[in-house]
């Protein structure tokens, strides 16, 4: 992955070659490359930056970690994955505790970090349900990363939250054509999931193929989004975040 290289702020000029007051543009050291043009208060956190900090404060047991390189290296996404965590939300059916952290060099994000789950019998990853489980931090000159401590900590309790919060979705029967419906309904404003995408996601919503997935309840429609979407977070991993989130935010 293209990202764990070092970055500099620097003063940018016209075609007068006067300096241009206010902004600063961010340029890779080694290739010299501008980034992007931020205002002069934005401050550079490196990625390995923000990854050293998180891994010094994680104490949940064994884990693994993937990033995702976004245009460049001007975004990364960094996942942790800890194989000793675990809850079920139905018999046989368990979700493990996972980590998204998030940062850029080209002012598109601050620092983020917040909580998720991972499906466990078809290692499907699963948003939370709420904006609040995510901490931002701007990269302004006060940013300190000492937050993210914190807000590791109370990201294991999000997670609980929504383990308990999808064991009650799973209780929450539908018709097989409701769950159609609702899935139809999403190619429309304000949503607007491509119709592609939500023609795979109602195959699998029809014809399962976990026996786990045959119980019709919102639960397991959700599960044909995330089923249908994880494979495709190699390639456009922004894009599953996004429509996954979207989809949830709806059905629920």
């Amino acid at each position: 992955m293209n990202y764990n290289y070092q970055v500099v702020s620097r003063s940018i000029f016209d075609r007068g070659m006067n300096e241009i007051e206010g902004y600063k543009g961010n340029f890779r050291l080694d290739t010299g490359e501008c980034l992007a043009v931020t205002s002069d208060k934005y401050k550079i956190i490196h990625h390995q930056e923000v990854l050293d900090t998180i891994e010094d404060n994680l104490d949940f047991g064994p884990y693994k970690r993937k990033v995702y390189s976004i245009n460049g290296g001007r975004r990364i996404y960094a996942v942790y994955d800890f194989s000793d965590q675990r809850r079920q939300i139905q018999p046989g059916d368990d979700v493990g505790f996972r980590l998204l952290a998030k940062n850029s060099y080209d002012g598109s994000t601050g620092v983020v970090l917040g909580a998720g789950l991972l499906r466990q019998i078809c290692s499907n990853g699963m948003v939370i349900m709420s904006d609040n489980t995510q901490i931002t931090r701007q990269h302004s000159t006060n940013i300190d990363l000492g937050f993210l401590e914190e807000t590791i900590k109370a990201s294991k309790q999000d997670w609980i939250a929504s383990v308990e919060f999808f064991k009650h979705m799973s209780t929450k029967l539908i018709t097989p054509r409701e769950g159609t419906e609702f899935l139809d309904s999403l190619v429309e404003k304000p949503t607007k999931v491509a119709k592609t995408h939500i023609e795979e996601i109602k195959k699998i919503w029809l014809q399962p193929t976990y026996d786990l997935d045959r119980t019709r309840s919102t639960y397991n429609l959700y599960n044909a989004v995330t089923q249908y979407l994880t494979p495709l977070s190699e390639d456009k991993f922004e894009l599953t975040q996004r429509v996954s989130k979207q989809i949830l935010t709806k059905l629920v």
